[in-house]
């Protein structure tokens, strides 16, 4: 064979070659694109079982809010919503069922929340409703979604039936709300209830009692606080609204009421002022350097023992001087605003953590002392609320008048 044939037979083997190699490239070319797809479509698979589940996760979760009285409508899913979205609502809802939503008729928030973010996306997936379980202990909330659930599946046709089962989710919400402060025990106000009770953790009323608050038109605000100390033998440092208003004409009119009600006057040095020494028909509404004090003892109307609460509207928890009010009348929205107590020295011992305070302390009544100031070794948080539904220390599910008519 020539040089010539040779050569052509190379390139001719060589495009063979090439021909084969293409051949089984293309080939493998083809068939990777198929194998991709194949894994894709499992992934979506996948994906989408994932989703189903979180929403059928998250349905069973939003039927258990509903028991418990929570509007779970802005917790809705669509059959596009993404998982990233349904988790973020399943950990709203968890949260809300935790730690409920800040009342709206606050006027002060003073409390530090503890707040454990972490918990609600750690819960079990697949049975979120054990971790939920674990939260309902306390006692007088778990009666009031028994009542709640037993108005809801009857008749709801009337508009008192409605009403009703809206104020009671305002206190079950309350009652979860009360979670995101971490104390062994707390004290509650109830303002429509005119009643005090000390609860623990597991809903048991360590102490409860009747109080006396604000009237309609010097209404006792809702808070969150905490009692700060407790003074016995307090000063009553009148307000100044109150002294303008109501002391101030009085004295004008009769000096001898100034001595009668054992005030003292008080100028901008914190000096007492002798009363004969003040020209009183000089004095106004807008003229009166003065702060009217008046004097420890039996007949302050602050009585023997004060509770000083954290907030900035000189309110305060505190003993009275007209005890009787509490067994002759049956009107207890009768103060200036601040909280008159039926049983100030068990409250006092509680708080302070020992018996700092014997039965007869009331009886006593020494003159001439100044106030002394106890410490609270513990925090103890207080809620004044207006909750015009909830349960009495039976169980009884209860409204109360709406003597401030906030619900309107």
């Amino acid at each position: 064979m020539d040089k010539e044939n040779k050569k052509k037979l190379g390139i001719g083997v060589a495009i063979v070659a090439g021909i084969v190699l293409l051949f089984f490239v293309g080939k493998w070319f083809i068939a990777r694109p198929s194998g991709e797809s194949t894994i894709a479509s499992g992934n979506e698979e996948e994906k989408e079982k994932k989703i189903e589940q979180a929403q059928v996760s998250l349905h069973a979760l939003c039927k258990y809010a509903d028991s418990v009285g929570i509007d779970t409508a802005r917790y809705s899913v669509t059959s596009t919503s993404l998982a990233a979205e349904i988790d973020a609502k399943r950990t709203g809802l968890l949260m809300e069922i935790r730690y409920g939503k800040k009342p709206s008729r606050q006027a002060f928030s003073g409390l530090k929340e503890k707040v454990d973010s972490t918990w609600a996306p750690k819960a079990d997936d697949a049975n979120p409703l054990e971790a939920v379980a674990k939260l309902t202990t306390f006692g007088p909330y778990n009666q009031l979604v028994g009542h709640y659930n037993r108005i809801r599946r009857g008749n709801r046709s009337t508009s008192l039936t409605t009403d009703s089962l809206r104020l009671i989710r305002q206190t079950l919400n309350f009652y979860r709300y009360t979670n995101r402060f971490d104390a062994d025990k707390f004290v509650v106000v109830n303002i429509p209830a005119a009643e005090l009770n000390v609860f623990d953790r597991k809903g048991t009323r360590l102490l409860p009692m009747d109080v006396i608050v604000g009237k309609p038109d010097r209404q006792t605000p809702s808070m969150t606080t905490y009692v700060q100390n407790v003074v016995a033998y307090p000063y009553w440092n009148v307000p100044r609204k109150i002294a303008l208003e109501e002391v101030l004409p009085r004295m004008q009119k009769n000096i001898s009421y100034l001595y009668n009600q054992n005030f003292q006057i008080i100028d901008e040095k914190e000096q007492e002022v002798d009363p004969e020494e003040v020209d009183w028909e000089s004095l106004s509404a807008t003229n009166f350097p003065y702060r009217i004090r008046q004097a420890s003892g039996c007949e302050n109307s602050l009585g023997l023992l004060k509770f000083v609460l954290a907030n900035p509207l000189a309110i305060y928890l505190h003993d009275t001087n007209s005890r009787d009010l509490f067994t002759q009348s049956t009107n207890r929205w009768r103060s200036h605003g601040c909280v008159r107590v039926q049983k100030p020295v068990e409250l006092a011992n509680l708080v302070l953590g020992a018996q700092t305070f014997t039965p007869d302390f009331m009886n006593k009544c020494l003159i001439d002392q100044k106030p002394r100031q106890l410490s609270i070794p513990k925090q103890v948080p207080v809620f004044i609320a207006y909750n015009i539904a909830d349960v009495d220390a039976g169980g009884k599910l209860t409204f109360y008048k709406d003597v401030y008519s906030l619900d309107k």
